[in-house]
């Protein structure tokens, strides 16, 4: 039996492989059949933290509503990030309240196994908390209200019926591209991927491109914590440790931040943040792939410091990691309204449009070329507002943002990013969806009054 031909090759040198053709650098395609596997009012894309509260939202707001998340669990960071605090949900010293504030109830009475809730100096309130238990919690919480849910799905590209409006969208599962039809459609994907991909404007980074450094988070088991703290009383972010490392020859990374060791959940371990990696665009394959790699190594590269130089870390280990990086920033919209950096530093309140309350510092880690860590006092008593506008691109009519994505200043979202704060941004956005859907209504055109109504009507305290 002679071998199958992959390819046929006719006298203009095109490769014909099914439907498509391949010319020079790339493939063609006439014609695909793409199954319809799903028509409803809204399409939440990305099941992180921001995805959860949008879809829970607007479920609840009767909309027949449909999640896609590209990963095996949903949460997004809480499930991912090897306990990367949940924080940000206590602007004024007071709940943000709505799904945020249901959830971290979760978290909270999960008992000392599963959570751990510390003042942190400028952050307020952390949930140092087991991502393992949040994965299952997630899960139960999702299926005991019945949330049509689709996990091992990534979305992939557009349907667009005009210039402003997606009919659909493309996805990619086990089972090949599928097609999803809906009214209304949350962008939750983290990076705008479906307002990147319907032409929408957005921006990338501070004003030369330059994004945050990202993060592998993982756990370090086998340590002696008392002596390590014991230790650290006398060389604060381990300088002198690093020192003595670097004249041995031991690689020590200048981006790493070794300040953000922190008492780990379980006995005898740490949960470090300590890891940067510089230069990477979390929209981008081929930046990620470098930025995972380089954080695998310089997660053992970190282990072995420890090992050799830090008291109390003689018999270190990783007890487990982030299963992926951790992106601060990436893409930002162009919105119908826009957060400022000198909003958030004159705590600007706007009571006609507000979704959400904020209080943060200004966290501006290994950005581009800097290595500086830029770190403003604040004043936990107060807060400012995100406007209902930052949410809705300029040139979509049917797409809303939740997330990280939103419109604003790259400062602004250093310090408004904390994923309880994403839960209250999905909620808001959700909320609107469901209203869009339901009315046919633009969500530039939303009724910002009712949408608050109905927020205030969900628990969410608005300060208004």
């Amino acid at each position: 039996m002679t071998a199958a031909r992959l390819f046929m090759t006719d006298d203009k040198e095109e490769k014909v492989l099914n439907q498509y053709r391949i010319e020079g650098n790339h493939v063609i395609t006439e014609k695909e059949s793409i199954p319809v596997i799903k028509e409803c009012d809204v399409v939440v894309a990305g099941g992180g933290p921001a995805g959860l509260g949008a879809a829970v939202a607007a479920f609840r707001s009767g909309a027949d509503v449909f999640l896609i998340e590209k990963n095996a669990f949903l949460g997004g960071m809480c499930s991912y990030g090897a306990g990367m605090p949940l924080g940000g949900a206590y602007p004024g010293l007071k709940t943000i309240g709505g799904i945020a504030e249901e959830i971290l109830t979760k978290v909270r009475n999960a008992g000392k196994d599963a959570a751990d809730v510390r003042h942190m100096p400028l952050f307020g309130d952390w949930y140092f908390h087991d991502s393992e238990y949040f994965k299952s919690m997630i899960a139960e919480y999702v299926m005991d209200m019945g949330l049509p849910v689709r996990l091992h799905t990534a979305f992939s590209d557009v349907i667009m019926e005009d210039g402003r409006t997606v009919k659909g969208i493309i996805v990619n599962s086990k089972n090949g591209r599928e097609a999803i039809l809906a009214r209304a459609f949350v962008d939750a994907t983290g990076d705008a991927d479906i307002c990147a991909k319907a032409g929408a404007a957005y921006e990338k980074g501070d004003e030369n491109g330059a994004m945050m450094g990202v993060t592998i988070v993982f756990n370090l088991g086998g340590v002696e914590t008392e002596r390590y703290f014991e230790y650290l009383e006398t060389d604060p972010g381990l300088k002198n440790a690093i020192q003595r490392a670097r004249k041995a020859g031991v690689p020590v990374s200048e981006d790493d931040k070794f300040t953000s060791i922190h008492k780990g959940l379980r006995p005898g371990s740490l949960f470090m943040n300590s890891v940067r990696v510089r230069g990477i665009d979390g929209s981008d394959a081929d930046s990620l792939s470098r930025g995972e790699l380089e954080g695998r190594v310089r997660m053992m590269e970190e282990v072995n410091f420890l090992r050799g130089f830090v008291p109390g870390c003689e018999n270190a280990y990783i007890m487990n990691s982030g299963s992926q990086l951790g992106i601060r920033d990436t893409r930002r919209i162009v919105g119908e309204d826009y957060l400022s950096m000198e909003d958030c530093l004159e705590l600007k309140k706007r009571p006609e449009s507000v979704i959400l309350r904020c209080t943060g510092p200004f966290d501006n880690t290994t950005r581009g070329n800097e290595r500086n860590y830029v770190l403003n006092d604040i004043d936990m008593t107060k807060w400012y507002d995100i406007p209902y506008g930052c949410l809705v691109p300029k040139d979509l009519d049917n797409v809303v943002v939740a997330g990280r994505t939103f419109s604003c200043h790259y400062m602004a979202l250093t310090s408004s990013r904390g994923q309880a704060l994403l839960m209250g941004l999905g909620q808001a956005s959700g909320t609107a969806a469901a209203m869009a859907a339901a009315g046919g209504t633009a969500f530039k055109d939303i009724d910002v009054a009712l949408l608050q109504k109905k927020l205030i009507e969900a628990d969410c305290d608005l300060g208004i």
